[in-house]
């Protein structure tokens, strides 16, 4: 605190002639359970005003801007719009994928320097896997602000009718996380289960394009992006694989819906709930869906299921899941980027954090929130914390979302019958005429 406290002398000396600072902030939700991610920084204007009160310093910090629930897509339209048209704005609430872009058009500014600074302070205990969602080119352009995991729901229920003991069962988390259980087991288990008629489906994947089947790439060793470079890589020997597993996965082992990617969320989430399904590869979140949304209580649930990481592959890949941190960032058009950075430190206190994390359905971003009395009573996110020194991350890109579309149609096509091989090859036809040279094509 002393080194913190002389930090801000230093800095507030730089701003002696004012009276009243205004910190504009854009937040973004957009569920409307999220808004700590703009009340937080109120909070934390509140404590940098007692503490400038306290040392003598005639000086108020305000915290102006919004907090906005429409949607991610309206939301980074009004941020694009309103750097370039040159509008006032301090600090940015968005998702972690954003840096790319956002970072190359010279819209945020690298805060490595900055966080440097208050390490000793306050940044030593956030999770160290976060940090790496947060850089572009090596360089850190965001600060965490939550996040959440994306675990392989496994059902033990089914598990025990397979002749499981409780101590096979509650240890096998731990035997994923070490890779002694790898994916290639835990097919031939959802085959039993199939084939036994304990359950439809040994494995659902989400119906709809998004990120989480990238889990199985990282499972497999698939490294499909250059982080340096900043290039897409496709290789196309290791992609026959992943389509391969995919058309297996439906069509040879039959333990996946060959029209599973399409089907409905409601139905998706009836089956898993329903025990239908052996595993689902699905996110933290979806725990306060059952409940809220299917009729499923606590107790049910911590009944039915056991979360771990995704299982990697014999000799290759390793045991994953994914996040999708939230991060706050300083826009190069910042007046107070100095009071802007101290602000999102206040208001990264853990107290703070986990105040959000509760009413928001999100993980901790700091190990000290996990000696927090709220933390402990929250058994999703005691167990989704356990994952998160698994997690990866979907590149920090701005031509990501092509890239995902074209990968996603190749899924759907592989699962619905057609010639992995074939398939693989189009898609880097695809990718090659598409991306040009942000992607490498390794044959």
């Amino acid at each position: 605190m002393r080194k913190l406290l002389l930090v801000i002398i230093l800095t507030i000396g730089l701003l002696m002639f004012a009276e009243e600072i205004t910190i504009t902030a854009w937040t973004v939700g957009p569920d409307n359970p999220s808004y700590y991610r703009f009340d937080n920084l109120k909070t934390a204007a509140e404590r940098l005003n007692k503490i400038l009160k306290d040392l003598g310093v005639d000086l108020t910090v305000k915290v102006d801007g919004y907090f906005d629930t429409t949607d991610w897509s309206s939301f980074k339209q009004k941020v694009v719009f309103g750097i370039k048209s040159g509008q006032v704005v301090d600090i940015i609430c968005s998702g972690h994928d954003d840096i790319g872009a956002w970072a190359k058009a010279g819209y945020i500014i690298p805060l490595d320097d900055y966080v440097k600074k208050y390490w000793d302070e306050e940044y030593y205990d956030f999770i160290p896997s976060l940090w790496e969602a947060t850089k572009y080119k090596g360089k850190i352009y965001g600060i965490p602000q939550d996040t959440e995991a994306r675990p392989f729901y496994i059902n033990k229920q089914v598990l025990k009718k397979l002749g499981w003991s409780d101590e096979e069962i509650n240890s096998l988390p731990d035997r994923i996380a070490r890779g002694e259980f790898t994916f290639e087991d835990f097919i031939e288990v959802a085959k039993e289960a199939v084939e036994k008629g304990l359950v439809e489906w040994g494995l659902y994947h989400r119906p709809k394009a998004g990120i989480d089947y990238y889990q199985l790439m990282i499972s497999m060793g698939i490294d499909f992006y250059d982080e340096e470079k900043a290039v897409f890589v496709y290789n196309v020997k290791e992609m026959k694989d992943y389509f391969k597993l995919l058309y297996d996965l439906a069509n040879t082992y039959k333990i996946l819906p060959k029209n599973m990617i399409g089907t409905p969320w409601t139905s998706v989430h009836k089956d898993v709930t329903s025990g239908k399904v052996l595993a689902w590869m699905g996110g933290t979140w979806n725990w306060a869906e059952w409940k809220k949304d299917y009729g499923k209580t606590e107790e049910e649930l911590q009944d039915m299921f056991i979360l771990a990481p995704v299982p990697k592959f014999k000799g290759r890949g390793r045991p994953n899941t994914l996040s999708h941190p939230i991060v706050y960032m300083i826009p190069s058009t910042s007046k107070y980027p100095d009071i802007a950075f101290l602000l999102i430190t206040l208001a990264s206190a853990p107290e703070l954090n986990m105040r959000h994390a509760v009413e928001s359905g999100h993980l901790p971003i700091r190990w000290q929130q996990t000696v927090l009395p709220e933390y402990t009573k929250e058994f999703i996110m005691v167990e989704g914390t356990k994952l998160l020194p698994y997690s990866g991350f979907i590149p920090n890109d701005d031509m990501f979302n092509l890239y995902n579309q074209i990968i996603f149609e190749g899924m759907q096509m592989a699962e619905s019958g057609m010639d992995p091989e074939k398939v693989a090859e189009d898609v880097a036809k695809r990718l090659k005429s598409q991306l040009k040279d942000r992607v490498v094509i390794v044959e």
